[in-house]
């Protein structure tokens, strides 16, 4: 009988927001018998325990952090090299780019045999401060030197690893996110109904709710959101938003909506597990990012049949067609994301079509079991 090959995931923080989504998907559809699988990241939350209910072994490695700190990430590092030379996997997949440049340079320390990383957006082109933006680049060259196989999520990616970071094109795979087609479906009118009712507390089917799912933290801008929000709420009145998802703003989020008066209409739910039933409930979503790779948010929404208003920024605009399936605004611009907003609550013919427009994009182009055959093919790929 042939050893099952030994596939190791390394993520930082144990949330379940669309990168750990991105690892619990691929660890859960690959095939146990023939692949023993493992995932290693900072400390105990939802993630680890949704790995450990699908079979998956969990290692936490407490010295990760979010921060920049060199002595800590030094101990870090080690810390990874000298696991990864216990264990001894066959393929160490690293995801985004603290862990990711940890993680491929302990893995290349220890003699792993195949390196894989996905980029889920490069951060350094949008960071302000010249010197750290170049301290990170060069980080990610040197990373990038080790890999085997780096997964990117859109064509602006790869071209950002292959022109300004010298990865090589054969050693580039360009895979777009999938999504679970049958979980994130749109629900039937009358379920529709019910779960409005149930998750939201709003019956009146002509009152428009507007979601946005995310880390409320620097990437998501969930600022964006809330100035949008408070606009729009005191322009109609037959709607409501509502923020699933937590972070380092909350605090700050949640005193300007108080401060705004519309408290009653805009919430903020934190971390849900019910997100699938969430979506089908929803008309609009919202994602105003500075940053993405390729948004599971947008492609959650879109198969559940929401539209999608989402920041024009490479990884948003490579899913949403402005006009067709969905909209776009400039990056940070709250009088345009209301502007938008209202267009869509008073055009419910609009979203419809919408609709439909997207549901059929993600059937056509964006499921999760197609993106997996091409991930098993990279696993299985001879060096």
């Amino acid at each position: 009988m042939t050893a099952r090959k030994k596939i190791l995931h390394l993520q930082l923080l144990p949330l379940m927001s669309g990168v750990q989504k991105v690892s619990l998907d691929e660890l859960a559809h690959l095939d146990p018998a023939r692949y023993e699988r493992i995932a290693v990241c900072k400390c105990e939350g939802e993630f680890t325990e949704q790995l450990r209910r699908i079979g998956v072994r969990v290692h936490l490695v407490p010295e990760l952090e979010r921060a920049i700190s060199p002595r800590q990430d030094v101990r870090a590092y080690l810390a990874l090299r000298d696991y990864f030379r216990a264990e001894r996997p066959d393929i160490v997949h690293t995801h985004s780019s603290k862990t990711g440049i940890l993680g491929r340079l302990a893995a290349k320390a220890a003699k792993v045999p195949t390196i894989v990383h996905t980029v889920h957006g490069y951060a350094f082109p949008a960071e302000p401060r010249p010197a750290i933006k170049a301290i990170f680049k060069l980080l990610e060259r040197k990373a990038g030197r080790v890999t085997d196989r780096m997964i990117v999520l859109n064509d602006t990616d790869a071209a950002i690893a292959r022109d300004m970071l010298g990865v090589p094109g054969d050693r580039l795979a360009v895979l777009p996110n999938g999504v679970d087609v049958d979980t994130y479906a749109p629900a039937a009118p009358e379920q529709r109904q019910v779960l409005r009712q149930s998750a939201f507390g709003i019956g009146a089917p002509d009152h428009v709710l507007v979601g946005m799912v995310g880390r409320l933290w620097l990437q998501k801008n969930p600022q964006c959101f809330v100035r949008a929000a408070i606009q729009v709420a005191a322009q109609r009145d037959n709607v409501s938003f509502f923020m699933i998802g937590d972070g380092e703003f909350r605090g700050e989020l949640e005193a300007a909506i108080t401060a705004s008066g519309q408290a009653d209409r805009i919430r903020i739910l934190g971390w849900r597990s019910d997100v699938p039933a969430l979506l089908k409930a929803l008309d609009l979503m919202v994602l105003p990012s500075r940053w993405e790779g390729m948004p599971l948010a947008i492609l959650e929404a879109m198969s559940s049949g929401i539209p999608v208003i989402a920041s024009d920024i490479p990884g948003n605009h490579h899913l949403v067609r402005d006009g067709s399936d969905g909209r776009l605004f400039p990056l940070d611009d709250a009088d345009a994301l209301a502007k938008a907003t209202i267009d869509l609550i008073d055009d419910p013919l609009k979203r419809a079509r919408f609709s439909a427009e997207a549901r059929a994009k993600i059937l056509a182009h964006y499921t999760l079991s197609a993106r997996m055959n091409k991930i098993t093919a990279i696993y299985e790929a001879r060096r």
